[in-house]
């Protein structure tokens, strides 16, 4: 079956979203007044002057009127919304993807909650997945961290969000972009020999994220570093056979993939970047993936959507990828083959501030970007041709956002939101991949 798309204009509104009453402006008439002319020349002359005044006054109504309504509307709050295809009882499971979001909270950050809590209203997720960078800009001190009450606890409030939230992490999760004055100062430990030392005094690492005392302060919280993790979500089964079905989410750690972060001023930190072994986790992602693809099958008695989510891309438009001395879609590319040979969907990423979709022609494989979740990088883009463009990026946003993905049957349905527009931005439609 062939996927279907459709888009809508990134900056229209909502068709029935209705705009208050427009205030109106008028001229009442005006009464002549003075001592009767006596001369053709005096009424002509009087003439003038109002209409010079009539037309005068009728100018400044129409700007305050224009100016009026362009601050109503800057100010007028966005009702986002579900969108029309959406049915919760042919639904068999909704999720949302977001990443790159964990800044104090601040108002870009606070948008894309609103946001989410807006269509999680409508259309609730069953679960949350994050694409990484999870807390900028290096991540997490300690399980005390004040910044997962900053960054986390205190945002996504929505009683919609309070669902699972299946986490990997970034490489500012590891400690890209610390500053270094606090390592060298030895406010901050660069090579800590262990936990233990860490007691008290400033560590920065992943590991936090997924202890146990850090997950008990908010049981939202799944994340996962080091390594791979399926994650299977049961669905109903099918409506005819009756065989068992489920969505497979093989949560994959990248950073410790991407080779060029070893000489790093981080690469040292608790369990960190020079912890892992990229070799290992390169051979549990082709295990998990075959191991998923087998269960799957239809010998097996069942049927799996799979879906790879990373932090890194192996296909982008964006910085990361294009930039001259951009690493990371060449250190990812080993995952596409695989991809392709165990029917996965989609591959899911973060990193890229901004949201993509991109499929080829020769490629069954769709490539998502979900980066968009607090800054963005404005005109990112910009200078890319229109032969680019329509050869095999189908969607391309550098406005704050999320994805909000619904599953029915053989068919997802993948709704790119964005925080300046009320219902989806774009959506496309992914068949269940062929056996």
């Amino acid at each position: 079956m062939a996927a279907l798309g459709s888009t809508t204009p990134h900056t229209a509104l909502r068709a029935d979203y209705d705009l208050e009453d427009e205030d109106r402006f008028f001229i009442s008439g005006v009464e002549k007044a003075g001592a009767k002319r006596n001369t053709y020349e005096t009424q002509l002359k009087r003439k003038k002057l109002l209409v010079g005044l009539g037309i005068s006054i009728g100018v400044v109504g129409l700007v305050a009127l224009i100016l009026g309504l362009a601050y109503g509307l800057s100010r007028r709050k966005l009702d986002y919304v579900c969108p029309r295809t959406y049915e919760a009882s042919k639904a068999d499971v909704v999720f949302f993807v977001v990443g790159d979001w964990g800044r104090d909270g601040n108002e870009n950050q606070r948008r894309t909650a609103r946001l989410m809590a807006d269509v999680a209203a409508c259309m609730p997720p069953a679960f949350v997945i994050s694409t990484g960078d999870n807390f900028y800009p290096s991540g997490i001190r300690s399980v005390d961290d004040v910044q997962f009450d900053q960054s986390f606890r205190n945002v996504y409030t929505s009683p919609e969000l309070q669902v699972p939230w299946y986490v990997v992490m970034g490489n500012h999760d590891y400690g890209d972009a610390v500053d270094v004055s606090l390592l060298t100062s030895g406010q901050c430990l660069a090579t800590p020999s262990g936990p233990d030392v860490c007691a008290g005094k400033c560590c920065y690492s992943p590991w936090w994220q997924v202890q146990p005392g850090f997950q008990a302060r908010d049981t939202r919280w799944n994340a996962s570093m080091g390594g791979v993790v399926t994650r299977r979500i049961a669905l109903p089964p099918d409506s005819g056979s009756g065989a068992a079905r489920s969505l497979d989410l093989i949560m994959v750690d990248t950073t410790p993939i991407i080779y060029q972060y070893a000489g790093a001023s981080w690469a040292d930190f608790l369990n960190g970047f020079n912890a892992q072994d990229a070799d290992s986790i390169k051979a549990a992602i082709q295990q998990q993936l075959n191991a998923s693809y087998a269960n799957g099958s239809a010998a097996a008695g069942g049927s799996s959507w799979r879906l790879v989510v990373g932090h890194h891309p192996v296909r982008s438009y964006g910085r990361h990828c294009t930039q001259p001395d951009a690493y990371d879609c060449d250190d990812m590319m080993f995952i596409r083959p695989w991809l392709k040979k165990f029917r996965v969907a989609a591959y899911i990423n973060g990193h890229e501030h901004d949201q993509q979709l991109i499929k080829s022609a020769d490629d069954p494989v769709h490539y998502i970007t979900s980066g968009a979740g607090s800054d963005t990088r404005k005109g990112e883009f910009d200078g890319l041709d229109m032969d680019t463009r329509t050869r095999d990026a189908l969607f391309l946003s550098d406005t704050q956002g999320f994805v909000a993905v619904v599953v029915s049957g053989n068919q997802m349905r993948v709704h790119y939101y964005t925080t300046e527009q009320s219902g989806p931005t774009y959506t496309r439609i992914i068949p269940q991949p062929a056996w």
